[in-house]
């Protein structure tokens, strides 16, 4: 008779037991270290927010300190998505492939080519004329300037 007493008992006290707080948790959502002035440091263990909690007017108040770690991480996905979209854009070959191919045909959004050699005389071409042209004209004011004196 005394069997269902004992094992009553042990599973009540293994229920106790096992309801008691969490080890990792014992310490609360917080942690807090002093810091200068009287103020405390707060860390929220569930989210790794750090605070400044200092008295002001009689108040204690918390201002969160700003994550630069955060910030920097922000900034790289940004510089990130942007050289690939630029990459997209100028439609280079990927490094990160085995062959290097040109991926130029797979690629949605406006297509960018290099000019032709025949582009680049002719541009040249332009400018020399341009230079030739430049050339007269101050050949041309020399002379002009030299008959007014």
């Amino acid at each position: 008779m005394h069997t269902p007493r004992i094992l009553f008992s042990a599973i009540a006290l293994a229920l106790l037991i096992g309801a008691g707080p969490d080890p990792d948790r014992a310490g609360g959502r917080y942690r807090m270290t002093p810091a200068e002035g009287g103020a405390f440091l707060r860390l929220d263990t569930q989210t790794g927010v750090m605070s400044v909690c200092q008295r002001k007017n009689g108040r204690w108040a918390c201002e969160a300190v700003p994550d630069e770690r955060r910030a920097l991480e922000t900034e790289i996905d940004r510089l990130k998505s942007e050289v690939k979209r630029l990459e997209e854009l100028l439609a280079l070959p990927d490094p990160g492939t085995p062959d290097g191919k040109d991926k130029r045909a797979h690629r949605s959004g406006p297509k960018l080519s290099l000019p032709s050699e025949e582009d680049i005389d002719r541009a040249m071409d332009y400018a020399q004329r341009m230079m030739r042209k430049f050339k007269d004209r101050m050949r041309e004011f020399k002379d002009s300037d030299r008959r007014n004196l």
